[in-house]
């Protein structure tokens, strides 16, 4: 079967979208989940990075394992399992009695989260244009962690306690495993007319590197939102407002990368958001008042998102044998860890040096992309180099997909 055609039904995608949103549930409200652990005094800000950094760099081991075990067996049972375990370990960490032991709860729960996500990021890999059905996947990812942002600090922690942040998470792994039970398709499938294997070069290696120091300047600042928030003087609903409206950031512009910007040049704009991305984690830190701090935290979520589907295409483009693009979201969950891991270095000592962390990390990653801007093969002026496009609509293969 070719690449232009999907060998997945419309159901399979829509679930595996679904499945995956929950596997990435976790990242989108890390900062008020581990937050709590800090306000309840079972961890400091400092093991507080070490936990959100244990907890993705095995998500992102998990999701590498879940693409191999998933391409060979095609199981269902172990997407089921995983949503099962996400479950118990999230419920398990909130009752260690200590940091050891939250460590790895949270670490067996990671590496579960990344079978989760492995499911979505084949249907992606093997798609006909990778770029606009990951678009359209972080579109319709957004508003399950945008309600559980904003609902958890206004409203369930208020009423239901602290522990509420890891109940919830263990809920929707168990619906993950629900989801599981109702696929039907192959999760990945060979193909014969592209290449077998990754033809590597400076440049693809230099565009997994953009993937993965861009998201680990986003993971420095995003692990430690709240308590920025809090050194700025914010209330508690402040933050989660301001969480809530970057989130909200980021379904906009992934329905706009959907919609149309996926036309764009990927490697123009990939510059371009991490030039923008180093401004914008240094004016963090002069954004005192609510509106500046919820508006440059918007623009930072969202410029991270917005720019996934063009790393995603990117990597499409440079190797046709489909095997880099797939890799997009464990790099990221390895960039999600790194990022935490360094920032909590200073963090105990002054919060705001996270967002130095933060940019530093953006001006290496403008500096890979620069290096991928040298290779004379590529040309950037169509979007999809060696990607098959189809002629339907933006949305078209969502709405067949839920059609079914």
């Amino acid at each position: 079967m070719g690449q232009d055609t999907a060998f997945q039904s419309n159901r399979t995608i829509a679930l595996s979208m679904a499945i995956g949103t929950g596997g990435l549930a976790f990242f989108a409200i890390i900062p008020i989940v581990m937050g709590s652990l800090v306000s309840a005094g079972r961890i400091d800000a400092q093991q507080l990075g070490w936990v959100a950094t244990g907890s993705t760099i095995f998500s992102a081991a998990g999701m590498i394992l879940g693409l191999k075990w998933l391409k060979r067996s095609q199981d269902r049972w172990i997407v089921v399992v995983a949503g099962a375990v996400v479950a118990a370990g999230n419920v398990t960490a909130w009752f260690m009695p200590n940091f050891a032991l939250i460590f790895l709860a949270c670490s067996i729960a990671g590496v579960s989260q990344g079978v989760l996500v492995a499911v979505v990021a084949l249907s992606i890999g093997f798609a006909p244009n990778p770029a606009r059905l990951s678009g359209i996947f972080l579109a319709v990812s957004v508003p399950p962690p945008l309600l559980m942002a904003y609902f958890l600090p206004t409203v369930l922690m208020p009423r239901f306690g602290n522990g509420a942040g890891f109940a919830s998470v263990a809920f929707v792994g168990a619906i993950c495993a629900v989801c599981a039970l109702f696929i039907r398709d192959d999760f990945a499938k060979e193909t014969h007319e592209v290449v077998e294997r990754i033809r590597w070069s400076p440049w693809n290696i230099a565009a997994l590197a953009g993937v993965l120091l861009g998201t680990a300047g986003f993971g420095a600042a995003w692990t430690y939102v709240d308590l920025l928030g809090d050194t700025f003087g914010l209330r508690p609903q402040t933050i989660a407002l301001a969480i809530s409206a970057a989130i909200v950031g980021q379904f906009v512009i992934s329905a706009l990368v959907a919609m149309i910007g996926w036309r764009l040049p990927m490697l123009k704009t990939l510059l371009a958001v991490s030039a923008a991305q180093i401004v914008v984690a240094l004016m963090l830190q002069k954004s005192g008042s609510p509106l500046a701090f919820t508006l440059l935290l918007t623009a930072f979520g969202s410029l991270w998102q917005g720019s996934t589907p063009f790393a995603t295409g990117l990597l499409a483009a440079l190797d046709e044998s489909r095997r880099l693009a797939p890799l997009t979201l464990p790099l990221q969950l390895v960039g999600l860890a790194l990022g935490p891991l360094v920032a909590s270095l200073v963090a105990g000592t002054n919060i705001f040096h996270v967002l130095l962390i933060a940019a530093g990390f953006y001006g290496l990653t403008l500096l890979t992309y620069m290096v991928v801007l040298c290779d004379r093969a590529y040309s950037d002026t169509a979007t999809l180099k060696s990607v098959d496009v189809d002629p339907a609509g933006p949305f078209e293969p969502l709405v067949a997909h839920l059609r079914d």
